[in-house]
């Protein structure tokens, strides 16, 4: 596993960034089995230095976030005890934060006019048909195309509607040492 470091930009943040290159990202059924995440881990700090802190964010899919969390929060810790790890899983997709901010993102890339979120936007199955429905018709949507852009548009308050999202939140406040006492 490769990464770029973007130093000057991430999702608003003016903080040093990690993203897995696109073709090299390893996929999350591959990365939840057995010595997986480890070495993902490992060959992370080997680029990044131990020091820095490692995020971890996955879809929950079908899966509990927060035991899916806590197994591989665990298996990291006893392979990496020296690096500070935060896993934040979202529940079902990440695309439900998008949900969650539907309002702040209507008119952007292809979105409808007006968006109503949903009143549970976590408990969605099929977060980015959700979206596609709500796209020109000759639009829809994909990660790849649309996932950067509307982390970078969505307000944060109505993101806050999702509960993950508000972990994600927590995590990197800890993670910066932004955490309040």
């Amino acid at each position: 596993m490769r990464a770029d470091v973007d130093p000057a930009h991430c999702a608003g943040l003016q903080l040093p960034c990690v993203h897995p290159m696109r073709g090299e990202a390893v996929p999350k059924s591959q990365l939840i089995q057995p010595g997986e995440l480890e070495r993902a881990v490992e060959a992370l700090t080997r680029q990044i230095g131990l020091r820095q802190p490692v995020l971890v964010l996955l879809d929950a899919d079908d899966d509990c976030p927060k035991d899916l969390a806590e197994r591989l929060k665990a298996r990291c810790h006893a392979k990496h005890a020296d690096v500070t790890i935060s896993i934040v899983i979202a529940k079902r997709e990440y695309e439900a934060w998008f949900l969650a901010a539907a309002r702040s993102l209507a008119e952007q890339r292809g979105l409808a006019e007006q968006l109503d979120p949903p009143l549970d936007p976590e408990s969605v199955q099929g977060a980015k048909e959700w979206l596609t429905v709500r796209m020109r018709p000759d639009q829809s949507y994909s990660p790849t195309r649309h996932q950067s852009a509307y982390s970078d548009l969505m307000d944060l308050p109505e993101a806050r509607r999702a509960r993950s999202f508000r972990k994600l939140e927590k995590e990197l406040g800890r993670l910066l040492g932004w955490e309040q006492a």
